[in-house]
């Protein structure tokens, strides 16, 4: 009869989320633009494109918006797909299993489970001392 060894779960450490490991996002939080939801990234980037040209040309505000809101659900039919989108539980845009806040837990490695980043008494209850947490 041979054991198998199985590793634990990173469960209960703060940088663990949907088992994927997370640590490199607390360290730098936002440095990584791939760590973000690709969908928002691309409607982020078309409507900041959409800023530019509407204060090139003077539009008011107001008349903007409403351009905007005219616009929007063309520009989200163009550029709102994911092939890796999964339905989520949430009432927030993108609604994907996958975001958290406007990360994809997608672009983030397996958690190893307990390796040394593991946070053991975080899953006690404790906060980490290293002021990490989701």
């Amino acid at each position: 009869m041979t054991a198998q060894v199985r590793r634990l779960p990173g469960q209960g450490c703060p940088h663990c989320r949907a088992e994927r490991c997370l640590y490199e996002e607390h360290l730098n939080p936002g440095l990584h633009e791939n760590h973000r939801c690709a969908v928002l990234n691309r409607l982020c980037r078309a409507f900041d494109d959409f800023v530019l040209r509407a204060d090139v040309m003077g539009l008011p505000d107001e008349q903007a918006q409403a351009l905007w809101e005219s616009r929007f659900p063309a520009t989200l039919a163009k550029e709102g797909n994911c092939q890796d989108y999964l339905p989520g539980d949430t009432t927030s845009f993108p609604d994907c299993a996958h975001a958290v806040g406007d990360l994809c837990l997608l672009a983030f490695p397996l958690c190893p489970g307990r390796c040394p980043r593991y946070l053991e008494g975080w899953a006690r209850g404790v906060a980490p001392k290293d002021g990490f947490h989701d």
